[in-house]
């Protein structure tokens, strides 16, 4: 591949960020370097050399040191504001902003006292009217300590979101007829009758998960450690009640420069008992709509439709598993096709946390491919699972197999391409020092002419003539040119 007509949008979206903002990364830099903590701590310490002049007196000396000061940490605010307009994403919206504007005002107050104004000559006025200019800087420096603190508290108070209330849908045994929003009475009702009844529970919080707990007569820790993101795909039994966890997964791309690519799982859990099917997550997904507009084609009346729903939700999470391991692998052709000059300075560490993401996909598959083995043996009591269902599920865990080897093979593609970018970088810097290596003896030559050219050899031990000591060394020269010609340095 031509490096010159390599396509920028080819580039592996898992090791290159957005380019949206070019200045981006520059921004978060400065706002690194010269956060708000830092110059509210300069303003602080501005504070005292504009006031103290203006109710004391000191010598020369003092308020000479004090100039200086000042001069510096005014210095500070005009690298701040003018860094921060360059890097901003609208410089406009940020010089129109009333909090620049007040810094604007604390970096121009200064220059009116050593500049002309309207042709009269500040500077040589009197020290009562230089004093009182400090005034509106003092008054400035102290709003914007005094900003700093109000945005800080107008983000953490953006940052308080509010939790969406639970929600409880229900699909009757028709598979055709369901409700979107039901109460908690109803629910009750429902878990109590003899009908087949398919319950999604969703957008669980900590407070909602003591009720659940109480109506189904389980532990609240127990649903909370399914509900765990971190949470791989397992069976548990409780009596006669199944609890499956299960995870959908989706491939998150990095939006910033410090961000890594990542695969969130969201847990949900999956209760059998009796005539009924529960499904309990913190979020609210398309799980639902999905496994409800498939089984409506599956569902037959004289079967289970516990059954039904539990192969459309084990179909579902497959399903989300095969569009990652795709993704995966169109992603990794292109990060093995990236141009040699291309490559990202942090490769190796985005790498490394790609090839984390996949150690952990494949996990999740390995435990997934043991929780249909269970099903398959007939571990969990299923009314109705007869041999159609077997081979149902047989499919999806031969499915699970072949995902789980196409995972385990991306991963060793993964590692292949890290140890080639180290070898690559090795080499590059073996030749390096190889041509250093070269530069540095092939420099002794003209080193050792030059001290020659300084020496006196009238009383020398042997007799030799200038000449001659450069003959021998540029014998010796050759000698190491050659001996480079053969161990192949100073090839290309």
């Amino acid at each position: 591949m031509n490096d010159s007509n390599y396509n920028k949008t080819d580039l592996p979206r898992s090791i290159f960020v957005s380019q949206e903002d070019p200045r981006k990364a520059l921004r978060m830099n400065i706002d690194r370097v010269l956060s708000d903590k830092f110059m509210v701590l300069i303003a602080l310490l501005m504070l005292p050399i504009i006031l103290l002049p203006m109710f004391m007196d000191f010598s020369q000396d003092i308020l000479f040191f004090f100039e200086i000061c000042d001069i510096m940490i005014i210095a500070f605010f005009i690298t701040e504001y003018f860094s921060k307009l360059y890097a901003a994403k609208s410089r406009w919206k940020h010089f129109k902003n009333p909090w620049h504007i007040l810094d604007l005002i604390i970096i121009i107050l200064p220059f009116i006292e050593i500049f002309q104004l309207f042709g009269f000559n500040i500077s040589r006025s009197t020290p009562l009217l230089l004093r009182l200019l400090r005034l509106p800087r003092a008054l400035a420096v102290g709003s914007r300590t005094m900003g700093s603190r109000i945005r800080g508290q107008d983000q953490d108070s953006e940052e308080i979101l509010v939790e969406p209330e639970m929600g409880i849908r229900v699909v009757y045994g028709d598979s055709k007829t369901f409700d979107e929003d039901i109460g908690l009475e109803h629910f009750k009702e429902i878990l109590t009758d003899s009908k087949e009844d398919w319950i999604d529970i969703y957008n669980i919080s900590e407070k909602n998960i003591e009720i659940i707990s109480n109506l189904l007569n389980i532990s609240v820790l127990h649903i909370q450690s399914k509900l765990s993101e971190v949470t791989y795909p397992h069976i548990d039994y409780l009596g006669n009640i199944s609890m499956v966890t299960l995870q959908s997964s989706t491939l998150q791309y990095p939006e910033k420069s410090n961000k890594y690519l990542t695969i969130p799982r969201n847990g949900f859990l999956i209760i059998c008992f009796g005539n009924n099917i529960l499904t309990l997550s913190k979020k609210k997904s398309d799980l639902f709509y999905e496994i409800l507009s498939s089984s409506k084609k599956l569902y037959d009346k004289e079967e289970n439709l516990v059954i039904c729903v539990l192969y459309e939700i084990f179909n579902y999470v497959i399903k989300n598993y095969r569009a990652i391991t795709t993704e995966i692998e169109t992603e990794l052709l292109k990060i093995e096709n990236v141009p040699r000059h291309m490559v990202p300075k942090d490769y190796l560490e985005r790498t490394f946390q790609f090839k984390k993401e996949l150690s952990g996909l494949g996990s999740n598959l390995l435990h997934l491919k043991e929780v249909l083995n269970n099903i398959l043996q007939n571990r969990v009591d299923l009314e109705g699972f007869n041999e159609k269902w077997k081979n149902l599920f047989h499919i999806l865990y031969d499915e699970i197999i072949y995902l789980n080897d196409s995972v385990q093979n991306e991963k060793e593609n993964l590692l292949s391409i890290i140890e080639l970018h180290i070898n690559r970088t090795s080499y590059e810097m073996n030749k390096i020092m190889k041509i250093l290596a070269v530069i540095t003896c092939l420099g002794i030559v003209p080193a050792m002419i030059g001290g020659l050219l300084g020496q006196n050899l009238l009383d020398a031990p042997f007799n030799l003539y200038l000449w001659q000591v450069l003959v021998l060394v540029f014998i010796g020269m050759f000698f190491i040119v050659y001996i480079f010609i053969k161990l192949g340095w100073l090839k290309s």
